[in-house]
């Protein structure tokens, strides 16, 4: 006999339903990257091999110290505090252009670092070196999520996975300057990293992102964004994590990183559990510049979220581009070419040297 639920309403019921055990992955789920229980419209859905089936909480294990080298990617293990590894793409540019900083890239949420390497590899022809990175407890972090697992919040990857990252970049690449390259959520977590003033960070581009404040979407969706906030929290305090279905993925999403996005969802701003700082009078004194990326016809990042994650940044010098192609949430990053021609003309704009 199945337990009974808390009284959470349809939508919340159905999330609470898919934390019990047995309870196999939506095989209908959404693109990866939103609450598709929430999401307005049909979305497509990727392919069984596709690299945005990745499971969220059952990563494949590895060894802290490997390095390994594939046909046009380098592999480098990062150990986390938490005693997890992850693993840190590498795309060196064949031709490096001295004057653009390298790229790290920071995934949406359920969607692997692999996803992204036609981008990276783009980037890279371009005489771009470029990383991509995992979200603590996705792709194929280790990290353990639920009840006993390490935290696995906004500040843990502002404040540790994200400099774990540079550091790895800076041996293997040089003493290179870096812009953050953000999609969605990596976006957000990219904003927080920014308000630590890191040195080597020069920039950051978001690309289909947003702030996931409510009113910044259209009413009726910000109306069940809003109602997110308040029942994923609730499902996460139970179960120790939210359903990666609920992402349109399988596997699992900590319940520390929730609770972080419920609040900014809810209110439009937010201090990170567990910070070490005051992250809002950091947001407040950024002023490296920054770029968002809008694609047409992306309800989960439309341009009023794009603006509000803009907002996040008052004293910034920031940039709104609208991309007339319909590229998708996620699959611009594997029709790379028109997204890569915007961000290299801002790159030489804005970040690159004239030496």
């Amino acid at each position: 006999m199945e337990p009974r639920p808390p009284d959470l309403g349809a939508a919340g019921f159905r999330i609470w339903r898919a934390t019990l055990p047995g309870r196999s992955p939506d095989p209908y789920s959404r693109t990866p990257g939103f609450p598709h229980a929430l999401a307005p419209g049909p979305a497509r859905h990727p392919g069984p091999g596709s690299a945005e089936n990745h499971r969220v909480g059952h990563p494949v294990q590895v060894t802290s110290s490997e390095k390994s080298v594939n046909a046009d990617h380098q592999r480098v293990e990062l150990s986390h505090p938490d005693g997890s590894t992850s693993p840190l793409l590498l795309v060196p540019a064949s031709n490096r252009d001295e004057r653009r900083p390298a790229v790290l890239i920071l995934p949406g949420i359920a969607v692997g670092a692999r996803y992204y390497l036609p981008i990276a590899r783009a980037l890279a022809d371009a005489g771009i070196d470029v990383a991509i990175t995992e979200l603590r407890g996705q792709g194929e972090s280790t990290h353990r999520i639920g009840r006993g697992g390490g935290a696995a919040g906004y500040h843990e990857s502002a404040a540790e996975d994200i400099p774990l990252a540079l550091d790895a970049m800076q041996r293997e690449l040089g003493d290179r300057r870096v812009v953050l390259l953000g999609h969605s959520m990596g976006a957000q977590i990219s904003v927080y990293h920014l308000a630590r003033h890191d040195p080597r960070v020069v920039g950051m581009i978001a690309v289909a992102a947003q702030s996931p404040f409510h009113r910044g979407f259209p009413t009726s969706f910000g109306r069940r964004l809003r109602f997110g906030s308040i029942v994923m929290p609730i499902v996460g305090a139970i179960a120790g994590h939210v359903p990666g279905q609920f992402f349109g993925a399988s596997g699992r999403v900590p319940a520390d990183r929730i609770r972080d996005w419920a609040k900014l969802a809810s209110t439009g701003s937010m201090q990170p559990a567990r910070a070490d700082l005051d992250y809002l009078d950091g947001l407040a004194r950024v002023t490296v510049p920054v770029l968002a990326v809008v694609i047409a016809d992306d309800p989960l990042a439309p341009e009023g979220a794009a603006r509000n994650l803009l907002a996040m940044l008052p004293s910034a010098r920031t940039t709104l581009e609208l991309e007339p192609l319909a590229l998708g949430h996620n699959t611009w990053a594997r029709r790379p070419d028109e997204i890569v021609a915007r961000l290299v003309a801002w790159i030489d704009r804005e970040v690159a040297t004239t030496a």
